[in-house]
């Protein structure tokens, strides 16, 4: 792929270039490559008898009435891993304003029920999971980029948790389930490993939410049986590839991927729930992080850098500028290390990690899938 986003550059020196592309490709061109949707919104620009600057275009919906003016590029394949990791840095604006980003996704979910009339809906909350663990998922998961440190959460000076990092800034404020609840869904049910007595992090999420405190989903899919779901919002916790990350020193790839078959049977099992009750809805599935296994990447450790966590610090390091990547939030300031270097070694027992920005820990899926509509 690394040769095709090369041969891309190369035609879009010479003309406008028109395809269904995927919504990764244009995240690895150069800043100065202009996005366009249509087809039409593009030739209605060149045929205005007005000066217009010469720039290099891509339009990212294929439109056969244009295929005798564009250029047609066939691909909808993902970039490489490696593209989109030297790329990333450089188009983080890209990322923010072309890609569906995890503070966007209350809105997303807010805009398909007020359109559809939703009667019910579902969100499954994964503690590590990344795009690329889904690529082979039928579903076909939207990638959905981390704009932050990619952690599940984070705490303010004051030991407070903050609203705008990890599962906390999907969820979003006001909660998504108190603006369902303006939309025509006005009940809602929580399911997770913790409760909010025990669990800050888990009080915040489940604000304003009645929460049941389940070994599992599939002891919440038991007790969901029972439910009438009419007007219902579900929002469901569920460990991901975080389990095997953390206080495992080894851990094999036939592990990770029974993990993300399970999750996969998991949120497959929450669409036959809804489906099955004959309501109008969806379920969703996103994930706060994804994760760089430590034995199938050559992490480097910046020399002198005292960051205490591997792969973000909280005060920049100016020495290895060019290697960290800013991130505002609303109380902190993050500086997140690029692929492949760490700023302090990985736990001995930890097999894998995350926090920085890569591909692997950045790009999360997002999956709807609706039924009876």
């Amino acid at each position: 792929m690394t040769d095709s986003i090369e041969q891309l550059c190369h035609a879009l020196e010479g003309a406008p270039v028109m395809g269904n592309f995927h919504s990764l490709v244009p995240l690895c061109l150069p800043a100065d490559v202009e996005v366009v949707v249509k087809a039409g919104i593009l030739a209605e620009q060149l045929d205005d008898l007005a000066s217009h600057p010469v720039r290099p275009v891509i339009i990212t919906s294929f439109s056969p009435d244009y295929t005798d003016r564009f250029i047609v590029w066939d691909t909808s394949h993902r970039p490489a891993p490696e593209v989109i990791d030297r790329a990333l840095p450089d188009r983080l604006d890209y990322a923010r304003s072309h890609l569906l980003t995890h503070r966007g996704v209350a809105d997303r979910i807010i805009s398909d029920a007020c359109l559809k009339s939703y009667q019910a809906v579902a969100l499954l909350l994964v503690d590590g999971l990344g795009y690329d663990d889904t690529l082979e998922w039928t579903e076909n998961p939207e990638p959905c980029f981390v704009d932050g440190p990619s952690i599940t959460f984070a705490r303010t000076p004051e030991k407070e948790i903050m609203p705008d990092v990890g599962f906390p800034a999907i969820v979003g404020t006001p909660p998504l389930a108190r603006r369902l609840a303006e939309t025509g869904i006005p009940h809602s049910r929580g399911y997770s490993y913790w409760d909010r007595e025990q669990n800050d992090v888990s009080a915040l999420l489940f604000q304003g939410v009645p929460l049941t405190r389940v070994s599992g989903i599939a002891e919440a899919l038991d007790l969901l049986a029972s439910v009438k779901l009419s007007g219902i919002y579900l929002q469901l916790v569920r460990e991901g590839l975080d389990g095997l990350a953390h206080r495992r020193r080894e851990v094999t790839t036939s592990e990770v991927q029974a993990t993300v078959r399970a999750i996969h049977n998991d949120y497959r099992q929450l669409v036959d729930l809804l489906a099955d009750s004959g309501l109008r809805g969806a379920v969703y599935l996103t994930a706060d992080h994804g994760i760089l296994w430590k034995k199938q990447h050559e992490l480097r450790q910046l020399d002198d850098c005292r960051s205490q966590h591997p792969r973000y610090a909280l005060e920049c390091p100016s020495e290895e500028l060019g290697l960290v990547s800013q991130f505002e939030t609303s109380t902190q300031t993050f500086y997140l290390f690029h692929y492949p270097y760490l700023g302090a070694r990985i736990r001995a027992n930890d097999s894998g990690v995350h926090g920085g920005l890569s591909y692997r820990e950045s790009i999360v899926p997002f999956v709807r899938v609706e039924v009876n509509l």
